[in-house]
């Protein structure tokens, strides 16, 4: 039996939750967040009678002694959560994006190295079906090699939350994720990347 620590107990952890409980062979061993009433509501919301609940990921860790941690918590906590993952000696699967700056993913994969433990993000839109049909239309040679990928993101609604805080948080927190369909489209990594970002006036 794998057990399995989740940190992050907000609207996201459900999707992880729901996707747990469908695998043999993983337990949820323990649920943190900031707020401990969030946490033992999902506690009993998918019958976690058995899960430690706490406000401190180290003290749970301790207590648990889980193979892996889930981490679906805002980017700006997710050093201090993979660096306490690792200290621990466990495997990491996260959330995008891997960091909240550039200078914060370099620390998280040495930490993940040093440590020798698996350390995974997680990119969905890798199994979106359209994502896939073009990979393979890519992969028949019927336009030739890509060379190079171009890509407009616009985003309307209002998320709340952490969102409203972030800085680049379209380019951060979303477009990560077309970003990475383009890296699994053209099955390779890129030589350069170019963004421009700006806000219209019309923009909220």
């Amino acid at each position: 039996m794998m057990k399995v620590v989740l940190v992050g107990c907000g609207a996201m952890s459900r999707q992880w939750l729901d996707a747990a409980r469908q695998i043999d062979g993983l337990a949820i061993a323990g649920l943190v967040d900031l707020d401990a009433e969030r946490a033992q509501a999902r506690a009993r919301e998918y019958d976690l009678s058995n899960a430690v609940i706490g406000t401190s990921l180290d003290a749970v860790l301790d207590e648990t002694k889980p193979d892996a941690v889930f981490d679906v918590v805002v980017p700006a906590a997710r050093r201090e959560v993979a660096l306490s993952a690792f200290a621990h000696h466990c495997h990491l699967l996260t959330e995008k994006p891997l960091a909240d700056s550039p200078e914060n993913a370099r620390v998280i994969i040495a930490a993940a190295r040093q440590a020798g433990r698996v350390h995974a993000v997680v990119q969905n839109r890798r199994y979106v079906a359209n994502v896939r049909r073009i990979r393979r239309f890519l992969d028949s040679g019927a336009i030739g090699k890509p060379t190079s990928i171009h890509a407009d993101f616009f985003i309307a609604p209002h998320f709340g939350g952490f969102r409203e805080e972030m800085d680049h948080v379209l380019l951060l927190d979303m477009a990560i994720h077309t970003f990475d369909a383009a890296r699994y489209m053209v099955a390779g990594e890129p030589a350069n990347v170019y963004c421009q970002e700006w806000e219209p006036a019309s923009s909220w």
